[in-house]
């Protein structure tokens, strides 16, 4: 596993610059909600994944029952990508890899943490003011910084959970037996 490139890793963007046009309706409307982080109108939908609105508002509904999407409101009908499904995904995919892969980007992005702790002599990334870190010439550096640093955090956090979903596991069969 690369840390850098989870999507890849998992194939999450996978077929993305494919094009959709030779895609069947279901798969277009699949593609564009996964994009869909403001609500969106079923007609914006539709033209987004050149369909009929009844066309993208069937395979919204069925979406939706499985959790990719979830209806924000309706009248008119919107929706939205549902982030908690994507999380369990992810999370359920980080599963596959073995303790000692799990070990191994936990330590590399811990070293990585480490580095951008020393760099802004701060715990975390929301502590640090950007204005306090850089010149105007340079701001927009030190504002990916911590955008890497945020993603970095996110990183390691699903991993800990991994792990302790993991140990948790481990000493409730210990226990059973």
């Amino acid at each position: 596993m690369t840390v850098d490139d989870p999507a890849g890793t998992f194939g999450l963007a996978e077929g993305f610059g494919a094009d959709l046009e030779s895609e069947p309706a279901d798969e277009r409307v699949y593609r564009v909600a996964l994009q869909l982080y403001d609500p969106t109108g079923v007609s914006a939908i539709a033209e987004r994944a050149s369909c009929a609105p009844d066309t993208a508002r069937r395979h919204l509904e069925r979406l939706a029952d499985i959790g990719v999407v979830e209806p924000v409101s309706e009248s008119p009908l919107t929706y939205v990508r549902n982030e908690s499904y994507f999380e369990w995904r992810l999370r359920n995919r980080l599963e596959g890899l073995s303790r000692d892969e799990l070990h191994d980007a936990l330590a590399e992005l811990s070293d990585r943490e480490a580095t951008f702790r020393e760099r802004f002599d701060a715990e975390s990334p929301t502590a640090v003011d950007a204005l306090d870190h850089a010149d105007y010439d340079d701001l927009e550096e030190v504002w990916l910084a911590l955008s890497e640093w945020h993603t970095l955090r996110a990183r390691i956090d699903r991993l800990e959970a991994v792990r302790r979903d993991r140990d948790s596991d481990a000493s409730l069969e210990e226990n059973a037996a």
